[in-house]
This record gives structure tokens, C-alpha cells and sequence, in this order.
């Protein structure tokens, strides 16, 4: 499994990856010392590295990364212009009510006045859409309700009736307001939104760097028990995706720049998972956290750890599909790359290409995102010239793969069960089906399909399987779970 990857460590991406010539292993990387920092070291934020690594940063300061959460209007007038400009312009005109809780499973509670502009504290996104968060006390509040039919998919508004909530402080945060907007003037998602959680409890961990849960967790229990005045601070080094978010925690280096020596050069690592996982650790998406009910990111990961210690994959469907997987494994939902491209591997095997690369490969972590770049996200120009590098003439071909809809029947709610999945060059399974030229993006095939039985479970009972990923059976198996590889083992 290794062998490919250690041939990219010695030279070039580009030309390892394709052809390549065997040689030495190389030293693990990172050593345990520089691990140990990796795992224990303070995070300092990215004004530190800028002295040393000013090229760098001056690339990264105008990135997309940076702009993962951004400071609203409540900060500071200064702070106006990270919200879109016909946003403030028709504000008043928005329903820009915030979420206090859940009544329950299909019902919201809406506090009842308009969040202010100049009220926003935190504004989340700014490249595709934007959501916006207003702090909350977790007092009392008068309140509308809101409501879902399609499993929160959208959400109904009505304002004809006003009852008091009578406050629950276990959700006071920054909580999300009921909007989600899109950069083109008057681009109103009419969905809406309706996480009722606060952003600290739910999903801060992959906007930020350096976010410290066990820090938040005691200033909740603290502020839950009256021994602390409120929940303003969001404990994080750095409010945007930063270098220490992919170099690990810069204290040490900062203090003393020994170079590969106590900073982490991604580049280099040897360890494949540990790898992949330095853009995985946010471009996913978790069922639950295993540090929080709570959440769903990975809140506490640092790099060289492994994700199943802190969060399980989101679910799939074998056979059926649901909102975030095809019936064949297929990512449906944004920051599901990571799963794809494991499962691309489970398909492949473990000897193809694909399968000891990391996303940094191909796309750019520095200048994601800047103007003038070739492309926005990759290093080379377009894909097709990223893929030719390997696939030369068919390119063009195999591109096709990365558009999950292409020939599938589309789904939707109380619709899931079919292969359809991400639109456009969203999709990272490089499964091609090239029957009949349909070229079609497949994922894995029913006589694949991973199941694991749950403990004092019934086989002939298809309730007791529950349908897993290909990279857990070897977990599921250490917890002493049985588990089975077929398309339906309950009538086995």
C-alpha cells in the first residue's frame, strides 16, 4: 500500500504518482518526537508563522480558508463587508430570526424579533452561501415556531402565533438565525435552516483553528451551574483555518524554528492515513462526534490521530440510500470527499493509485480560492490537465467520473433509493462504468456491501445488521462484532 506513496515522497507528485522507480524506503515521518508535539504542543494562531513564512502567508491571508467563519457587525463596523453586499441591503427585508431550540424532532422555536444587522456576531461562509449567528443567553424569550415535513430539509416559518419560551441555558452560544444566502443579489435559499444548536456545541471545530473542547465543555457546566457570566468566548487560536490546522500546533516552532524538526511538513509524511487525513479531519462528514452527542466534527483531532477515535462516518444505506449516501455509497452532501475517496479505494483495491494520495496532491491547501489563480482550487489549470498527468490522452474520459448524477435517477426525499449522487466535478469515487458508453459513476456493488451484526443480535433478522463502510469492519471486528461482506446476509 505504501509503496506509491513513498516513491511521491522522493520526487516530484507529478511524475511519481504516474511512472516512478522503486527504491529505499524512507525513514517514518513524522519521528515521535516531532509526533509528540503533534499530539501535546499549544496552538498559537497564524500570526506567528508570518516573520519566517511570509510568502506563504501572504498567499494563505486571501484564501478560502480564511474565510471558513469571519467576524459580523457586532465587532465593528469594519466587519460589515464580510456580509454580502445586497445581504445588508435588504436585510430588513430577511427573515432573519434566530433559533433558540427544538420543540421536538420537527419543530423549532424561533425567538420572535429580527436579529439586527449590526447584531451578527459571527457569519459563517462567504464563497457559496453564508449563515449567520447571534449570541444567546439561554434566558427567557418570546418565540415563534418553525417546522419541517422532509427530515429538516426545509423548514416553514409561521409567525401567527407567539408563545414564551421560558429559556434553556444548556443552548445559550452563538446560535445560527433561520437564513441561508448566496452571493447572487436576492439568491435566498427558501429552504432555510435549522440547526438549533449552538455553534460551539454543533460544528465550530472545522471553521477554526486550534478550538479546545474540554475548555468549552467546562465553561458550559460552569455557566449551566451559575459559576461563569456567559458563553461569548469560543475558544480557538485562530478564528480561520490556519497553517496549524494541516502543520499541527506551531508553539515550539515559533519559539525555536528547527526545520522538519518540531513542525509538521504534510508533504512528508509516510504514513498514509495520517496523510489523508490532514484535509479529512474537515472535508467530511460525521454522523457524531465520540467526544459530544452534540457534535458533528472532530472536534480535539490533531494530526496523526485517527478519526475513528473521534467521530463516526456518516451512515450508509446499502440498497437503500439515504439523504447523505447513494444506495451504492455515493456522497451525496457537500464535505464528503473523503469518503468517496476511500470507498474509490475499497473498489480499487489498495494497490491503485488513487488510493495512497492525499487531497493536497491535486489541489492547492495555500491559495484555494485567490484571484488570478489558473484554477481555483487545483494546482494546475484545469482537471483534465491535472488527470492528464497520469491519464494523458483520456483525460477527458475519465473525468466523467467525477459527475455522480450523470444517468442516475435523481433522488429526494422519501425517494433515496438510487445510485444518483454529486453534481458536476464534485464527486471523488473514480469508478467508471463504461457499459454501453454510459460512463456513468458507480460505487460499490451489491456483492460488497459491508454489514455488521449488532452485538446479541438475530442474523436472520435484516434489523439487527447495521450497514457499515468497508474501511470500519476491521474496528467493528476489534469490538467484537461480527461482520459480513453480501448484498443482504439476513436471508443467508
Amino acid at each position: 500500500m505504501l509503496k506509491l506513496f513513498r516513491k511521491l515522497v522522493a520526487a516530484s507528485v507529478t511524475a511519481l504518482v504516474c511512472v516512478g522507480t522503486a527504491q529505499a524506503d524512507p525513514p517514518a515521518y513524522p519521528a515521535p518526537e516531532l509526533k509528540q508535539i503533534a499530539l501535546t504542543g499549544k496552538y498559537v494562531g497564524s500570526q506567528a508563522c508570518l516573520e519566517c513564512h511570509e510568502d506563504e502567508h501572504k498567499t494563505w491571508a486571501t484564501s478560502r480558508h480564511t474565510k471558513k467563519a469571519t467576524k459580523g457587525p457586532a465587532f465593528g463596523a469594519e466587519f460589515n463587508s464580510n456580509i454580502y453586499e445586497w445581504v445588508r441591503r435588504d436585510w430588513d427585508k430577511l427573515d432573519g430570526y434566530m433559533i433558540v431550540d427544538q420543540k421536538d424532532s420537527k419543530t423549532n422555536f424561533m425567538a420572535a424579533r429580527k436579529v439586527a444587522l449590526g447584531e451578527i456576531d459571527y457569519v459563517i461562509g462567504q464563497t457559496y452561501k453564508q449563515r449567520y449567528m447571534k449570541y444567546y443567553d439561554g434566558g427567557p424569550v418570546e418565540v415563534f415556531e418553525a417546522t419541517t415535513e422532509d427530515g429538516g430539509i426545509s423548514w416553514k416559518l409561521d409567525k401567527s402565533k407567539v408563545s414564551m419560551f421560558p429559556g434553556n441555558k444548556q443552548r445559550a452560544g452563538y446560535k445560527f438565525l433561520f437564513l441561508e444566502l448566496r452571493p447572487k443579489d436576492g439568491d435566498v435559499n427558501r429552504n432555510y435552516y435549522g440547526e438549533y444548536r449552538s455553534w460551539q456545541e454543533r460544528c465550530i471545530g472545522c471553521h477554526v483553528t486550534g478550538f479546545d473542547p474540554k475548555a468549552w465543555d467546562q465553561a458550559k457546566a460552569d455557566f449551566v451551574a451559575g459559576k461563569r457570566a456567559d458563553l461569548r468566548d469560543i475558544f480557538v487560536a485562530d478564528l480561520r483555518v490556519g497553517c496549524e490546522s494541516c502543520h499541527g500546533p506551531g508553539e515550539a516552532h515559533s519559539k525555536k524554528a528547527m526545520k522538519g524538526a518540531n513542525i509538521i511538513n504534510p508533504a512528508k509524511m509516510t504514513d498514509v492515513e495520517a496523510r489523508k487525513m490532514v484535509c479529512e479531519q474537515c472535508h467530511t462528514r460525521p454522523q457524531v462526534s465520540k467526544h459530544s452527542p452534540l457534535a458533528q466534527d472532530l472536534r480535539g483531532y490533531r494530526l496523526t490521530q485517527d478519526y475513528q477515535d473521534f467521530a463516526q462516518y456518516t451512515r450508509p444505506s446499502w440498497g437503500k440510500g439515504n439523504r447523505q449516501v447513494s444506495v451504492d455509497g455515493k456522497g451525496r452532501r457537500d464535505h464528503q470527499q473523503d469518503m468517496d475517496m476511500r470507498l474509490s479505494t475499497a473498489i480499487k483495491g489498495e494497490h491503485s493509485v488513487h488510493a495512497d494520495m492525499a487531497c493536497f496532491d491535486c489541489h492547492d491547501p495555500h491559495g484555494v480560492g485567490n484571484q488570478g489563480r489558473r484554477n481555483a482550487t487545483l494546482k494546475k489549470a484545469s482537471a483534465q490537465e491535472a488527470c492528464a498527468d497520469c491519464h494523458r490522452g483520456q483525460a477527458g474520459e475519465v473525468l466523467k467520473v467525477m459527475d455522480g448524477r450523470k444517468g442516475w435517477t435523481p433522488a429526494k426525499f422519501g425517494a433515496w433509493g438510487s445510485e444518483w449522487g454529486r453534481q458536476g466535478n464534485k464527486q471523488h469515487v473514480f469508478n467508471i462504468d463504461n457499459v454501453s458508453g454510459n460512463q456513468r459513476s458507480w460505487g460499490l456493488s451489491p456483492d460488497r456491501y459491508h454489514w455488521s451484526l449488532k452485538k446479541g443480535g438475530d442474523a436472520a433478522k435484516e434489523a439487527d445488521w447495521e450497514a457499515i463502510w468497508p474501511w470500519e469492519k476491521a474496528r467493528y471486528e476489534k469490538d467484537g462484532r461480527t461482520v459480513t461482506i453480501g448484498q443482504a446476509p439476513w436471508k443467508k
